[in-house]
């Protein structure tokens, strides 16, 4: 149980940093949703961090925890505004790990995820008559 509970207690800073390696990938990679400052929350206590996007374009929730053979693991769950459908990926920190890489995969699956639930959108103009079509719906 120590064990188990230093691990958690020590992985708790890194998850702030890893927050904020996610957000750094997510402006390299020209995504609106950093355009404004984000949320934060931390749980310190139950190892839990939560970045939410201030342009209501979702969040993206960091959650770490022991294996039951020891190895530390930190859980990433995606969530999109506007949809039900939610994603995660798993990252198995080991010696000289790579966390930029880390989260810069992670704030690619985030990404490539809110493309995919985005609603789509009609191009051109609108004509009064095409008003009254039945409305375009996104399948994912």
């Amino acid at each position: 149980m120590l064990r188990l509970l230093h691990s958690t207690i020590s992985m708790a800073p890194r998850l702030l940093t890893l927050l904020t390696q996610i957000e750094n990938a997510l402006v390299s990679q020209g995504a609106r949703a950093v355009a404004s400052p984000a949320t934060r929350s931390v749980n310190f206590h139950k190892g839990l961090a939560r970045i939410t996007f201030s342009d209501g374009s979702g969040s993206i929730l960091l959650q770490n925890f022991t294996l039951a053979d020891g190895q530390i693991c930190v859980r990433a769950v995606f969530s999109w505004e506007g949809s039900a459908t939610t994603g995660t990926q798993s990252v198995y920190p080991r010696e000289s790990f790579d966390w930029p890489a880390a989260a810069d995969q992670l704030a690619t699956a985030w990404l490539v995820g809110r493309n995919a639930t985005a609603p789509a959108v009609v191009e051109g103009p609108a004509e009064p008559s095409q008003l009254s079509q039945e409305p375009v719906a996104a399948a994912g």
